[in-house]
Order: structure tokens, then sequence, then C-alpha cells
């Protein structure tokens, strides 16, 4: 190999690993256009989300609605648990007789079932929850703060509460299961 190619081969070598440098580098960036600021007009509430909202706020108000879905979630978790009943029940848990029942009859009382262990679960959820609702608002009120503890003391005094036919002992373990049970959700939760 002569000079001339030796010197042909290094100037290609040379052109072809500059060009991809070339066109790597990006050119010089202009500086971006700063955006501008969006403001938004302050707008105070009316005279009748004041109201709503002082309605919202109220522990009776809060009792209600908290009792209201503590009985719906009563009611589905009563049929659930019932159709689990009926579902594993099968022939060998079926009293006397019942064989020879007719499909009508059979049903009706699996219906009757499942409504009386409904409204009995909806009861207890709604009682539940209305109760705690209802002392958690007024401990939060009475604190004036907002944080960990009055879930806790809300489930304490409503685990007292429920089991307050039961005697000292099971309002004592009423209320340290419950305030447990609530402040597992309220960490569970955030």
């Amino acid at each position: 190999m002569s000079s001339a190619d030796e010197e042909r081969v290094a100037s290609s070598t040379a052109a072809s690993t500059s060009a991809p440098d070339a066109a790597a580098a990006p050119p010089a960036a202009a500086p971006k256009p700063k955006k501008k600021k969006e403001w938004h007009q302050l707008t105070m509430p009316t005279a009748e989300e004041l109201s709503a909202q002082e309605f919202m706020n109220n522990c009776g108000v809060k009792s209600v609605l908290s009792g209201a879905m503590g009985g719906v979630a009563g009611i589905a978790f009563g049929l659930f648990t019932s159709s689990m009943e009926n579902a594993h029940g099968g022939m060998d848990t079926m009293p006397d007789g019942s064989a020879q029942k007719p499909t009508r009859v059979v049903l009706r009382e699996m219906f009757t079932n499942m409504k009386s262990k409904s409204l009995s679960y909806a009861k207890g959820f709604a009682i539940m929850g209305a109760l705690y609702s209802f002392n958690e608002c007024v401990i939060e009120k009475w604190r004036a703060k907002h944080d960990k503890v009055n879930p806790a003391l809300a489930g304490c005094v409503t685990g007292a509460m429920m089991a307050h036919s039961a005697g000292p002992q099971a309002m004592c373990w009423g209320c340290a299961s419950f305030a447990a049970f609530s402040t597992a959700i309220e960490i569970w939760m955030e």
C-alpha cells in the first residue's frame, strides 16, 4: 500500500468518525420562553354553600348518614354470609324431613333466613356506624383537633357503649378492642 492510499484511508476514516460526532452534538439550545403565570379569581363561598357546609359538619347529620351507610353495608354483609351459609349447607346440614320438602318451601326458608340475617347485620352496623361517627365528631369538636387520637378515643367510647349491657369487664374489652381496630383502620387508610 502506498503512502497516498494510506492517506486516503486515514482521511476517510477520520471523516466517517467525525461526521457522527458533528451530527450528535446538539445545536445551541435556544432559551425557553418563561411560562406566564395564570391568575384565577378567588371567589368567596355563597351563603348557601356556607349553610350546606355547616349542615354537613353537624354531628347529628354525620351520625345519621353513617348509620344509613352502615345499614346498607350490613344488608350486603348479611346477604353475603347467609348465601355462603346456604351454599355450603348441603343436604347433610339440612334439618330432618327437609329432603321431602318441595323446592318452593326450601327457597322460602332460605330467603327468610337471608332476610333475618341481613336485617340483623344492618341493625348492628347502622348502630355501630352512627355511634362511632357521633362520638368521633363530638370528640373532635371537644378537643378542637383533627389527629389520630380522635378515632382511638371514639372507638373506645363506641366499644364501651356497644357492650354496656354485658357489664364493666365487657365494656373494658369492648373499649380496648374497638379502639385498637379504629386505630389500625386509621393507620391503614392513611
